[in-house]
């Protein structure tokens, strides 16, 4: 059985949001790829919704002519549970082949630190408040304390009317009286300004696993009049292997996820030119250095916060992410929405994959988050040997069924159907199990699309989550790989 640990899908929104205190602030592909025709001229649709013409070289390159793809691929299948229509573009790089590469965990530098912040934050000094002097009062100023108790009988006012309404004692099982009494002997001590300090921008590691704080870099930035919450998490270990480098602007309350609220989500995001965005997106990782990253993905997404009182999901920020990835020799490592995240029976220990993402709402620059970086290492100058596309689809065309046929089959008159829209090949880091410590970069195919679920007697369940690979097969011996794993 296996346990989902961390992952973007909003069906663990409400848990992730109260793990994490908030502290603060369709699919272009603008890598170097082909989609593989035989005409001199291919068309295909931007991420504004306009059509783009390309200039295309058919099947030229070792990669392509080694796996003999169609334009287009076209196949339906059903096994009486799982139905699978794939009606899709066929993308390959446009490269030379694949080579052989070493892949390790590397943490966090001063230098990553300095040439981000040097960018995103114009080389602002951090800043923090003296929690040691402001110990009374719990870090907060009166003004805050004051306003939270106006916030707490406000809401005890609501939930009283409510229970009259309802003709209950206690609609709701808060001690609203207790928590404006914690917030009033907070107000005797509490200081009318925050007090401050600096926070030195130093990035450390240390890797005996007894010093977390050591590991840690965090604080606030001022640019512009504007303030950023900056967060350095340097923590890994042998058994933690998932790090991260934020920047996110105080107007937003929380990280950012998938659509929670499309609708209403859509019309903010309609307010923001995602042209103007996705450029000012691209020039900010090539200024901070990324040379060897490109945009490999877009989305709307929403920041998000839980209420307290009645644990209603609340849309706070709406923006548009745009995701980059790492390109080896020329190919993309393929993104996918899965994190790599999950464990399988008792193993501790996951190795989620090297992210980078930058978020832009309609002010601006919100979010920015770096996670899992890796230092790679070419371990051959030899091309890999990869399947022709007629192998991998034929094993396609049965694990797809086989797969989800499995999970499904004890269902009782649930049914699953698949729609294929996208068949690509790039790389993928991929571990051996139970030795989350090294990788290596291998070529796959990533077949991506949709599913709908059919549970007896409720309406259809669309899962649309951009980006989601159905199924991951190695390019170079048709086994099949589970993303959500790594291996």
């Amino acid at each position: 059985m296996r346990e989902k640990v961390k992952g973007k899908k909003l069906a663990m929104l409400c848990v992730a949001a109260m793990m994490f205190t908030a502290s603060g602030c369709s699919s272009d592909m603008q890598t170097r790829e082909e989609i593989v025709v035989p005409r001199q001229e291919a068309a295909w649709q931007t991420g504004d919704g306009g059509m783009e013409a390309a200039s295309q070289q058919g099947t030229e390159g070792t990669a392509a002519e080694l796996v003999q793809a169609p334009e287009h691929y076209k196949w339906e299948g059903s096994s009486g549970v799982v139905s699978v229509k794939a009606d899709a573009a066929v993308v390959i790089p446009k490269a030379d082949g694949f080579k052989t590469y070493k892949v390790t965990s590397r943490v966090f530098t001063q230098e990553d630190y300095d040439r981000v912040s040097g960018i995103l934050l114009n080389g602002a000094s951090l800043w923090d408040r003296d929690y040691e002097r402001m110990e009374s009062s719990n870090g907060f100023t009166l003004e805050e304390v004051e306003n939270n108790i106006a916030l707490l009988e406000k809401q005890k006012a609501e939930s009283v009317e409510e229970a009259v309404k309802d003709k209950r004692v206690n609609a709701k099982e808060i001690d609203y009286d207790a928590r404006i009494d914690n917030w009033r002997a907070l107000a005797k001590e509490a200081p009318r300004e925050a007090i401050i300090i600096e926070v030195p921008e130093i990035v450390a590691y240390d890797g005996s696993g007894t010093n977390a704080e050591e590991n840690y870099l965090g604080g606030m930035a001022t640019v512009n009049g504007e303030d950023f919450h900056v967060s350095l998490d340097n923590n890994l270990s042998d058994t933690w292997r998932w790090i991260s480098f934020q920047i996110r602007c105080s107007r937003v309350n929380s990280n950012f996820y998938n659509f929670f609220d499309e609708q209403n989500g859509s019309a903010q995001a309609a307010e923001i030119d995602r042209a103007k965005a996705r450029q000012k997106a691209q020039e900010t990782v090539e200024a901070m250095g990324f040379t060897d990253f490109a945009l490999a993905g877009e989305e709307y997404v929403q920041a998000v916060s839980v209420e307290e009182k009645e644990g209603n999901v609340h849309t706070d920020v709406v923006g548009y992410a745009f995701y980059f990835t790492r390109m080896i020799d020329g190919i993309p490592v393929t993104y996918t929405a899965n994190e790599g995240g999950t464990l399988e029976n008792d193993d501790i220990v996951v190795w989620p994959y090297e992210r980078l993402e930058l978020v832009y709402d309609p002010e601006g620059f919100a979010s920015f988050n770096w996670v899992n970086p890796y230092h790679v290492e070419k371990v051959s100058d030899e091309y890999v040997f990869l399947l022709p596309f007629s192998e991998i689809q034929d094993i396609f065309e049965e694990m797809i069924l086989k797969k989800y046929g499995d999970i499904y089959e004890e269902a009782d008159k649930m049914k699953l159907d698949f729609f294929i829209d996208e068949v690509r090949l790039g790389y993928m880091r991929v571990f051996e199990k139970g030795n989350p410590m090294e990788g290596e970069m291998i070529p796959v195919w990533d077949f991506f699309g949709r599913e709908v679920f059919y549970p007896e007697g409720k309406e259809p369940m669309t899962d649309a989550v951009p980006y989601a690979s159905r199924l991951t097969i190695n390019a170079m011996d048709g086994t099949i790989i589970d993303r959500d794993l790594g291996y």
